[in-house]
């Protein structure tokens, strides 16, 4: 009789019997640790497994859908959501994950910047399949900006990133791939398949820094909250930004800038995605820009500009659904994740009375309906800050400050990106 099939007939035995019966036969049943992460990018985390499962489960290439093991890189943020993302991993998500056929290292991050800095150094040969990110959306941003801070980003661009939810919002896993907790994360990563996705850049024109993102570049009101909400991370966790936003709502100063987009031309098929040519866009240690992005070879004149107060600029990926919440209202609904195009959101005017009723019309879906609500889909945008207007703008989450008359460019590199997992919907 096999040690394996031992092992399941004895659970069929009475209790005290059982008890005997293992300890007779511990010579075949030695127990080891076996460490979560096992190279020096870890912490040091383990784990107590008999060695049948660690065999059988981590190296049975039976268990995996395409009849090879994954190896993947898990980096974790243990401060994410409600700092509960260890617990998440480790007690839903892990288990389901190995017997899916993964074979994981997991990095806990000890710092912000941490998880870019790892995406940045990381053997990619080591985790052909993709680094799997257990957190939020700025988990997310880091590692994308790891990716493309790499030498070798040309092949960095293509590694797939997988999301386990966990953080203060998730707006990216659930609007592009419906997927709302953890467990359902982990089966659709089992499940297997990719989901590109378009990559937007946003970059500091003056300075040459260049940040990219999957969902959303914002400005003024919106990017003031998260400016403010950093004053109240360690205290209030997710609730920081009902905070920031209450007391800046009290104190709402007058947002001026310049925007200059680029329209979608009425004879683009967004379905279509243009061809881009190879992104030239690389990073130094320093995050200078020692290339340029090109979106296509052509010249175009037919800009945009529009002047003036607003009180908040929303540059979309996608529809951008938050994850929280009893409506999950959208900011950009005709937004889609791969059609090649930004949408550009523009709320114009000032004073707290508009700013009322704009989120009020958006918690109900009707913010385009307002009158002071501009909506347009763009292939790039260029917003300055006018006056004393605050220039710092928000990147998923993540927050990019500039200095002096800032000037920043919203482009987009049409689905370059990859997701691990996809849509319930793209499986049938």
């Amino acid at each position: 009789m096999s040690l394996q099939s031992f092992q399941v007939d004895q659970t069929l035995l009475p209790r005290k019997l059982r008890k005997s019966s293992q300890r007779n036969t511990s010579f075949f049943t030695q127990r080891k640790f076996v460490p979560h992460c096992s190279t020096d990018l870890s912490t040091s985390c383990r784990e107590e497994l008999p060695n049948y499962l660690a065999v059988n489960v981590l190296q049975d290439k039976s268990n995996t859908r395409h009849g090879a093991v994954r190896k993947v890189l898990v980096i974790l943020n243990p401060n994410s959501g409600f700092r509960s993302s260890r617990d998440v991993f480790y007690k839903k998500v892990q288990s389901k994950l190995k017997l899916s056929g993964f074979l994981m290292e997991v990095v806990e991050t000890a710092y912000a910047g941490h998880a870019k800095f790892l995406a940045s150094t990381v053997d990619l040969n080591k985790f052909p399949d993709g680094i799997i990110c257990v957190g939020g959306d700025g988990i997310v941003n880091e590692v994308l900006n790891g990716l493309l801070g790499r030498d070798d980003f040309e092949v960095a661009i293509r590694l797939p990133i997988g999301i386990i939810p966990a953080g203060s919002d998730n707006s990216l896993v659930w609007t592009v791939l419906s997927i709302k907790d953890p467990v359902s994360a982990a089966i659709a990563l089992a499940k297997g398949g990719l989901t590109p996705i378009d990559v937007f850049a946003v970059k500091w024109i003056k300075a040459g820094v260049t940040h990219f993102g999957l969902t959303a570049s914002y400005y003024g009101f919106v990017a003031d909250v998260l400016e403010l909400s950093e004053n109240f991370r360690l205290h209030l966790g997710p609730f920081r930004y009902v905070a920031a936003g209450l007391l800046k709502f009290l104190s709402l100063p007058q947002y001026r800038f310049e925007v200059d987009y680029l329209p979608l031309s009425s004879g683009t098929n967004p379905e279509l995605k243009p061809l881009t040519e190879k992104c030239h866009q690389k990073l130094s240690d320093d995050d200078k820009v020692r290339g340029g992005i090109h979106l296509d070879g052509r010249i175009e004149d037919n800009w945009v500009t529009r002047k003036g107060e607003f009180l908040g600029i929303f540059v979309c990926n996608h529809f951008c659904k938050p994850a929280r919440g009893l409506l999950s209202p959208v900011i950009a609904p005709k937004a889609q994740h791969d059609d090649g195009s930004l949408d550009l959101i523009l709320v114009h005017g000032s004073g707290r009375l508009k700013l009322f009723c704009f989120f009020i019309a958006y918690q109900l879906c009707w913010h385009l309906l307002l009158p002071y609500v501009e909506y347009v889909k763009v292939k790039q945008v260029k917003i300055r800050p006018v006056g004393n207007t605050h220039n710092s703008c928000g990147v998923d989450g993540e927050l990019l400050r500039g200095e002096g008359k800032a000037e920043w460019q919203c482009s987009l590199l049409p689905a370059q990106g990859r997701l691990l997992g996809q849509h319930p919907g793209a499986l049938k």
